[in-house]
């Protein structure tokens, strides 16, 4: 497997790959001076106080560099959103202050991911609803997860039959257990993706996302979208259902309190805690849930036999 998408040229592999195996770069060959130079500034060589070249552990080495890759991208992405977002105020300019640009066409899948993906990379929450025609993007997860380990809110609807699938189901899971929490239902619907609940992106063609899609910043269209998310969500199922045995007492408290006091203070008094502490309980079980509020909570409690 190359490593040129990590900035390395085809001879500072071969040496880094000898050095591993513990064999000197060869001195007469053409390039190895050069090529020692760039590992050790990317930091998978080192010298010994005699000079000597010794190759970094891989695990520490590559993984690092991939790190600072994915940092690159993420920069790079960014850069490209904002000449985007100047674009849509050049064309809002042009035509007049009540002309904005609401709705717009974006061509081929890859154009499509990187516009996705480029707004997610600074969300704070993603809603998304995966057609029966989901496929895997391996070539994606380490963007995923890097992003997923930052703290995104990411919560993701899918059909029950995509899981017949093998594949897909270990690469839902994978998410799933990751930070995206997904949730299954009967039929999922038509594909769609909301970044931060004021942008929406949906295919142009039903069932098909792979030709184009809208991107739609229209304040109410999205809020409807918004919308009709929630309500699926809050009767979907979850991909792992937590059995009611793995409650906590304290998860169990918090439940029953929830569902039987109104006020935040009252509650917090009765578990004999601060009423910062309680909001804390109160988010980390919304969380584990998967829900936006009392309501939604109370609910999906009960349809897993919480409560």
């Amino acid at each position: 497997m190359s490593l040129s998408s990590l900035g390395l040229t085809a001879l500072d592999e071969t040496v880094y790959r000898a050095l591993l195996c513990g064999d000197e770069a060869s001195p007469d060959l053409v390039g190895t001076s050069a090529a020692l130079e760039r590992l050790v500034a990317l930091e998978l060589v080192r010298l010994e106080p005699d000079g000597r070249p010794v190759a970094v552990d891989p695990e520490i080495g590559i993984d690092r560099l991939i790190r600072r890759r994915l940092l690159e991208t993420s920069a790079e992405q960014r850069r490209i959103a904002d000449a985007w977002k100047a674009l849509h105020l050049l064309s809002a300019q042009r035509h007049g202050p009540d002309r904005t640009v609401t709705i717009e066409r974006i061509d081929g899948i890859d154009q499509i991911d990187e516009r996705i993906w480029s707004l997610a990379l600074d969300a704070r929450e993603v809603l998304t609803v995966q057609s029966d025609r989901r496929r895997p993007r391996p070539d994606m997860l380490p963007a995923y997860l890097h992003r997923l380990g930052e703290g995104v809110r990411w919560r993701t609807i899918i059909s029950r039959k995509s899981l017949a699938d093998p594949e897909l189901m270990e690469y839902s899971l994978t998410l799933h257990r990751a930070g995206d929490h997904h949730r299954l239902v009967d039929d999922a619907g038509q594909q769609m993706v909301i970044v931060d609940r004021s942008v929406a992106f949906v295919p142009t063609t039903p069932d098909d996302c792979t030709q184009s899609a809208l991107m739609i910043s229209q304040a109410g269209a999205v809020a409807t979208m918004v919308d009709l998310f929630e309500r699926v969500w809050t009767h979907a199922v979850d991909l792992e259902p937590h059995p009611a045995s793995s409650l906590t007492p304290r998860e169990r408290q918090v439940l029953h309190l929830l569902s039987s006091v109104d006020k935040d203070e009252i509650a917090a008094r009765e578990m004999g805690v601060s009423l910062r502490t309680y909001r804390r309980h109160v988010a980390d079980l919304f969380d584990r849930l998967g829900a936006a509020n009392r309501f939604q909570a109370a609910l999906l409690a009960k349809q897993q036999g919480w409560i």
